[in-house]
């Protein structure tokens, strides 16, 4: 997978005279998030406000440091996937917003990683990363978007995201974060989930709630994107808390079929990124 340093030429911007918006059209190095950047509101001030904030420049050092490794960390996933991803992995500010997401359109990626994310420090970044590309690497997996009936170059980001089902988000989210931690086991189970030690032991202390509040959601209106909300599973309960239990489902499932732990059968867990959500018993619709 190709990557595109947006971080350090955003930081050596800091030096020039202000443009707004132009300033996407008159560096080379920005042409190609000239559309985003609009899109999202950001201009040259934008840039220079993030980067000089405190926030900004005390999460410098961690942006700068995963810059160095983020080649070595993307030849491990795909050494591992067997292949090289297609897309391009975009390394940026975060603008104190956003820390990844993968953007899908035309059988292609754009990954999107905000390297300096007021939460993220190098084992943040590195779980990020190959959360990611996990999602990429299922994305490009034919059964997976079978049912839309077109080859995956043909299928529109509006048809992708319209294509999506409860199930599938409930697999992907899932398997990128077993794969993320299957890849890192050193990195805390916490990380891995994007939590805070709190927010992680109050999903362990609440697991049955957070059941319950997932089985109802799939009997009923199937709004497993609710779940990015806190308190969704429960008073006090951290966003994301369907990740949680997406990945408990698929790993208990992988020890069922394989008798061992999802860290010790990666090629088993290679082989369900393959598998379309409807293959997945944890996840069909209750009734």
């Amino acid at each position: 997978m190709k990557i595109v340093d947006l971080y350090t030429p955003m930081q050596a911007s800091l030096t020039h005279p202000y443009q707004g918006y132009e300033f996407f059209d008159t560096n080379s190095d920005f042409h190609f998030f000239r559309d985003l950047a609009r899109n999202w509101e950001i201009d040259q001030s934008s840039i220079q406000s993030w980067l000089l904030s405190s926030e900004g420049v005390r999460q410098k050092r961690f942006a700068e440091s995963f810059l160095k490794i983020a080649p070595a960390v993307v030849k491990k996933v795909e050494s591992i996937f067997g292949r090289e991803l297609p897309g391009v992995l975009v390394l940026m500010p975060s603008f104190g917003d956003f820390d990844g997401f993968a953007r899908y359109d035309q059988g292609s990626h754009r990954v999107m990683l905000g390297i300096d994310f007021p939460d993220a420090d190098v084992d943040y970044l590195r779980a990020l990363t190959a959360h990611e590309l996990s999602h990429v690497y299922r994305d490009h997996s034919e059964a997976v978007w079978s049912h839309l009936g077109k080859p995956l170059t043909e299928i529109s980001r509006e048809e992708y995201l319209e294509g999506g089902s409860a199930q599938e988000h409930l697999v992907s989210e899932g398997l990128a974060t077993l794969f993320s931690q299957a890849i890192f086991p050193e990195i805390p189970f916490a990380t891995h989930h994007y939590y805070e030690r709190a927010e992680w032991e109050w999903c362990v202390a609440n697991d049955a709630s957070i059941d319950r509040a997932l089985n109802d959601c799939l009997v009923g209106d199937e709004d497993v994107w609710s779940f990015y909300g806190s308190d969704r599973a429960g008073r006090g309960s951290p966003s994301r808390t369907q990740y949680y239990w997406a990945a408990k489902k698929i790993s208990q499932w992988l020890r069922d079929r394989t008798g061992d732990d999802v860290t010790r059968t990666m090629s088993e867990l290679i082989s369900l990124h393959r598998l379309p959500a409807s293959d997945y018993p944890a996840f069909t619709r209750k009734s």
